[in-house]
């Protein structure tokens, strides 16, 4: 894939290795990556991240290809610490051994397929873009990570590492942990999405579908724009 395209990061943990994961069978988890992978492909370049050691070459789905990058890692040292801190170590472990990684990127939590992905594929492509594109909740003081866009410049100078200050055991996640540190940006560097993201999938933890439906997704994206307009920065609605 040229340099210079947008692909799609999905990261991956085919067996599980934290507790609180809500799906543990391997098999299925499998099913839901793929899934998700041949949706993203037919949209965009995908680099897929993989760091439970599975064996991917038994699956004909993950030779490579122009447009398909697949790298994998080994297990974390420090499971313990949460899904968060593996997961980030894995993204920056792949920015460490990419010689000549994309200018910009889309990150994706691998089982979580976005309906509307093209939708913010474009507006992560639009010229007027700021380094970092991420949904962040004021008042839970929490950043969404299970997708957002970043040049790479901007993950490298403010996002890399702080998967060290992760421990879910002491609920440092990464979400409030990436929260802290994006408060520290300047104004400029980061905004919200203007697209409410359409869902089709369960929540890790707990297993529960995340919200859908035409109404509701009608409702949320006029309070993001209604967001954008007076506070570009963060969602003022909870969830």
């Amino acid at each position: 894939m040229s340099i210079d395209e947008l692909p799609i990061v999905l990261t991956a943990t085919i067996i599980p290795n934290v507790k609180g994961a809500a799906s543990v069978d391997p098999a299925s988890r499998l099913a839901e990556y793929l899934q998700v992978l041949q949706f993203c492909q037919r949209i965009a370049p995908v680099i897929f991240l993989e760091n439970s050691g599975y064996p991917l070459e038994r699956h004909p789905e993950f030779a490579g290809s122009p447009r398909l990058q697949i790298h994998r890692f080994a297990p974390s040292a420090s499971p313990e610490r949460g899904k968060g801190y593996q997961e980030f170590e894995m993204i920056d472990a792949w920015l460490a051994r990419e010689p000549r990684p994309p200018v910009r990127w889309f990150k994706l939590t691998g089982r979580y397929q976005l309906r509307n992905l093209a939708a913010l594929l474009a507006e992560c492509r639009q010229k007027t873009a700021p380094p970092l594109l991420i949904d962040r909740l004021q008042k839970q003081q929490f950043a969404r990570t299970h997708f957002f866009s970043t040049t790479t410049e901007f993950y490298q100078r403010r996002i890399k590492g702080l998967y060290l200050q992760c421990d879910d055991r002491k609920n440092e996640w990464i979400e409030y942990v990436l929260f802290r540190e994006l408060e520290k940006a300047p104004a400029g560097e980061i905004r919200i999405f203007k697209t409410q993201p359409d869902f089709n999938a369960k929540l890790g933890s707990t297993g529960a579908n995340l919200p859908s439906g035409s109404f509701q997704w009608l409702t949320k994206q006029g309070l993001r724009r209604f967001n954008y307009l007076v506070n570009r920065q963060k969602l003022l609605y909870v969830r």
